[in-house]
């Protein structure tokens, strides 16, 4: 039978131990042990071995451990880790950390015997074990550069870091995000990331940013709007800081993520309204049907959206199978490159240069233009994607 996307076949792993003073240093927001434990949950791992004794309930800090992972401590008297734990299962290096979509990869495939994944120096960091015995001759295979970091005592605390924050971008930025908002969210997350600021502290603060930048556009000269353009940037900017916390320290959850997408949505409502509102003295009441089209647009467009995250959700979260930019060719394919680009936040360089330029009232139509646009092809290709999931043969029982 083939194997379902995203399930593991690998459930077990090991933690091997070489240097336990290691696994007690904090680097990211985090300690070292609870960082391994972490990937090896998302990695579809359930239970772990983990290569020293556990330690003491009256030790200072608390370990923080992932929901519904099972932890086996090593500990004397008791049979060793490798016999105690049933194979097939994942070795895996203390003293390495390794990208989650790594160990991921690596615990979903089918092995025919044993291998070895080691880094460029040839040390082991992931294992593969298929059976006891310690004679079967294991493949040497090496990891791709930048798909795992070397950790050694004391912790070079900038260049992991550096390795750690890499995984805070998200492959969805547009140019822009990706070439230079990314630089500056990802240094200011790097100070905040052994901080008490938690992700959602981030949502709000970059919320409540852009909600008085979209105020100053109810003036009505440059003086005002430039730094409104500014500060709406600036919580474009930091609104990345949010996720890319969240992702260096594993603290991920659906209460951030909606709150995220229901701040973004509020700051262009709020900028929209603003726009009209401002230009209604001089430019006559057209102004305020041109913002009630954009919020418009901006209403439906995320009802839309959180319509379809709740379905994505109450089926586990599964892929979708439906229209991707990469896969779909023809129309579909080409709008979804449309909307995918209209999505994008790097609409606020338009509106930076406008603001500059006083071309402000320019803004306000190409905003309930690609609006009702963005809407209008959102319900088209979610109308493809049904029909495409409609036409999905069953799974097998």
């Amino acid at each position: 039978m083939p194997e379902a996307p995203g399930i593991a076949a690998f459930e077990r792993a090991i933690l091997w131990v070489a240097h336990p003073a290691l696994l007690d240093q904090r680097v990211g927001g985090m300690s070292v042990l609870e960082r391994q434990l972490f990937t090896l949950s998302r990695a579809g791992v359930k239970q772990v071995w983990i290569g020293v004794q556990e330690p003491d309930a009256g030790a200072p800090g608390s370990l923080r451990v992932p929901p519904g992972l099972e932890l086996r401590w090593a500990s004397r008297g008791r049979a060793p880790l490798a016999e105690e734990c049933a194979p097939p299962y994942l070795g895996v290096s203390a003293d390495h950390f390794v990208r989650v979509e790594t160990l991921a990869h690596v615990a979903r495939q089918r092995y025919p015997e044993s291998v070895a994944f080691e880094d460029a120096s040839g040390l082991g960091v992931i294992q593969v074990v298929l059976a006891r015995d310690e004679g079967v001759a294991r493949r040497k295979l090496p990891l791709p550069e930048g798909s795992y970091a070397r950790l050694e005592s004391p912790l070079a605390s900038d260049e992991t870091v550096s390795w750690l924050m890499a995984a805070g971008a998200k492959s969805q930025d547009g140019f822009m995000a990706r070439h230079f908002d990314r630089h500056i969210s990802l240094a200011v997350s790097r100070l905040l990331v052994e901080t008490g600021v938690t992700p959602n502290m981030m949502t709000v603060f970059s919320g409540l940013l852009g909600l008085a930048g979209a105020a100053l556009f109810l003036g009505t000269t440059r003086a005002w709007y430039v730094p409104g353009a500014l500060i709406v940037w600036l919580h474009s900017v930091l609104d990345g800081c949010d996720g890319e916390l969240a992702r260096v320290r594993f603290q991920e959850s659906a209460l951030g993520s909606d709150l995220d997408f229901w701040s973004d949505n509020l700051v262009h409502l709020a900028l929209f309204t603003c726009l009209g509102l401002g230009f209604w003295k001089d430019n006559g009441p057209h102004t305020l049907v041109l913002a009630a089209v954009a919020d418009l647009a901006v209403i439906a467009s995320a009802w839309t959206a959180w319509g379809h995250r709740l379905a994505r959700r109450s089926r586990g979260g599964l892929p979708e199978t439906g229209v991707t930019e990469e896969a779909a060719s023809g129309l579909p394919g080409r709008l979804a490159r449309l909307e995918n680009a209209l999505a994008q936040r790097d609409f606020i360089y338009l509106l930076v240069l406008l603001a500059f330029v006083d071309c402000v009232y320019e803004f306000l139509w190409a905003a309930a233009i690609g609006g009702m646009l963005y809407f209008g092809i959102m319900l088209y290709l979610r109308r493809v994607n049904e029909h495409e999931q409609a036409r999905q043969p069953h799974p097998a029982r």
